[in-house]
């Protein structure tokens, strides 16, 4: 049906290319000749919510207001139905729409009741378990108030001195007003790269916490593909929030987790060795040979030869089925993405941009081979042979 297309190009507008604005008008289209399409009512609100956070122009309670009536015509219209899933659905936005506006006590609730009429999603244990956080957090800043208070009420009482005037107080020089924040919504980046036996993700963006103890890294148990990021941004209160669902399944507590001034960086252990195509994505059958350089290259042109062998063709390591004749490969002349300047990434990423085709050939043979141990420009002496596994001292080469 023509409305399914719509509502899958309007869907993707909102999350992939991340346009509340152009999606909201997608979505109101479809009400205009469908005005009870649940999937559009329940995401036109998405798409509102979206523009409250991210843009000043929205920020205002109008903006909420038509993002709660639309789901509550939603609801209208899958009781009308009787649909179980449709009402669970709904119940499950309206509990995502009170959370981020940190009503936790009605998120709880809509939580609850969106469970009882069995609503399934692989991110519902992350929800719930960042929920719970919120409540316990929300919980102990109310103790810690009373105490306060009780504490405040108990010296006013018993303090029977005379109090000395307070002095006005001076404005010195170098005191500035508050600050008001930008109109533009925070800019935001993910990089990645990986190895043998690992993912990291870096996460761009400003305003981040001084300590990794607040941040929370979830990995759902289901599927252990579904990463969840948050932390609250300490310039304003708001939420940070980024969610993925990985193209291949990982251990379920991160690796490490490093926080930089201008961004985050989190490495995730593979459950199945072997090399990503993408970061994200349903591409669990589809393993890429080559080490990605960058979010920007196109791994997609690098060719393999036949999988039959002769002499003199340079041999993948033994780890894989399948050979490649690296004198074959066809090497373009995409550059690599952005890094922060004066990084190791950084460096690398710009000496493979601008070199020749066979330094970047002896820069890709050498690191496959070596299990990422070694990287070499000079293809002159790696195309020699195999380029062995040369672990730092201290450390011993696995082979699997």
């Amino acid at each position: 049906m023509p409305v399914d297309k719509d509502l899958k190009s309007a869907y993707k507008t909102l999350y992939d290319d991340k346009e509340p604005l152009k999606a909201l008008h997608l979505y109101d289209a479809i009400l205009k000749d469908l005005p009870t399409n649940l999937i559009a009512l329940i995401f036109k609100a998405a798409c509102l919510e979206k523009l409250y956070f991210g843009f000043s122009d929205w920020h205002n309670d109008e903006t909420m207001e038509n993002a709660k009536a639309l789901l509550d015509k939603a609801l209208r219209t899958a009781e009308g139905r009787g649909n179980r899933s449709k009402i669970a659905f709904v119940y499950f936005r309206y509990f995502v729409h009170f959370f981020n506006n940190k009503d936790y006590e009605q998120a709880c609730s809509y939580m609850e009741k969106a469970k009882q009429f069995g609503y399934v999603d692989d991110t519902l244990p992350l929800w719930e378990s960042r929920l719970q956080i919120k409540l316990k957090r929300k919980s102990k800043k109310q103790k810690d108030t009373s105490t306060k208070d009780m504490i405040s009420t108990a010296e006013n009482a018993g303090d029977k001195r005379e109090k000395l005037p307070v002095p006005d107080k001076t404005v010195l020089p170098f005191e500035s007003e508050v600050v008001t924040q930008s109109q533009e919504p925070p800019k935001f980046r993910v990089d990645w790269y990986q190895s043998n036996i690992s993912v990291t993700i870096s996460l761009f963006t400003a305003n981040l916490p001084e300590s990794k103890d607040e941040i929370n890294v979830k990995i759902s148990p289901n599927d252990r593909r579904t990463l969840s990021v948050s932390y609250e941004v300490p310039i304003n209160g708001a939420e940070f929030q980024y969610n993925a669902k990985l193209s291949h399944e990982v251990d379920l507590q991160p690796l490490s987790l490093k926080v930089f001034s201008k961004k985050l960086e989190i490495t995730l252990s593979k459950a199945d060795k072997v090399q990503w195509k993408d970061l994200e994505g349903d591409s669990q059958n589809e393993f890429s040979r080559a080490p990605k350089i960058s979010e920007n290259s196109d791994s997609s042109k690098l060719t393999a030869a036949p999988e039959t062998s002769s002499k003199g063709k340079l041999s993948y390591p033994s780890s894989s089925k399948r050979d490649i004749d690296w004198s074959k490969l066809d090497i373009d002349d995409d550059d690599a993405g952005d890094e922060d300047a004066g990084s190791p990434d950084a460096f690398f990423q710009k000496l493979y941009a601008g070199a020749d085709p066979d330094t970047r050939r002896a820069m890709m043979k050498s690191f496959i081979e070596s299990n990422g141990t070694s990287l070499s420009t000079d293809w002159g002496d790696v195309s020699k042979g195999t380029v062995k596994t040369t672990p730092p001292e201290g450390m011993e080469s696995k082979h699997w």
